[in-house]
């Protein structure tokens, strides 16, 4: 085998996304059932404004962006427009994430599949184009639609802590 036919199976890595992630102010999350979830930034702190009631869990907004915004690919798979459905990202089979910027203006969109054997990587394509790729690892659970994946019950402050019902001893007396 000569050196340029040996160089088409070697595995590289390449970046699914190619945004810079200081551009991106909303991220719009979708399932394959339909349901779909927002996150906005402004200034450097992330929101849902469909479940404002919960504190944004900043791990995994960073984890989210180091994973998936940062994650890789390491092979093609297809580009073949009919091989869509055998890999599940058609536009209606896969989760979506699409970003956008400061201007609510869309910068890329990418459909991901954990169609296959395979739970160590996903496939996936940019809406745009015809091109599937795998992913070097599974990122299909961090796209979540589920606000409770995001963000949790903001913590009593700590006056309502300490007016909590718990029984007092009251040391000066007999009792």
């Amino acid at each position: 085998i000569n050196q340029g036919q040996q160089s088409k199976y070697n595995l590289s890595t390449e970046a699914i996304f190619n945004v810079d992630e200081d551009n991106i102010y909303k991220i719009l999350l979708q399932d394959t059932n339909g349901d779909s979830l927002v996150l906005l930034k402004s200034d450097t702190t992330w929101s849902m404004p469909q479940a404002d009631t919960l504190e944004i869990k900043d791990r995994q907004v960073n984890q989210f962006f180091d994973k998936v915004i940062n994650g890789s690919y390491d092979m093609l798979m297809s580009k073949n427009p009919k091989k869509w459905e055998k890999f599940g990202v058609t536009d209606t089979s896969g989760k979506k994430i699409t970003l956008f910027d400061k201007n609510n203006k869309s910068i890329e969109s990418v459909i991901f599949s954990n169609k296959g054997q395979d739970y160590a990587h996903n496939f996936y394509r940019n809406s745009d184009k015809n091109e599937v790729y795998r992913t070097t690892e599974n990122l299909f659970y961090m796209i979540n639609v589920k606000p409770t994946y995001w963000g949790s019950k903001p913590k009593p402050p700590e006056s309502e802590i300490k007016n909590s019902s718990s029984p007092q001893i009251n040391l000066d007396t007999n009792e």
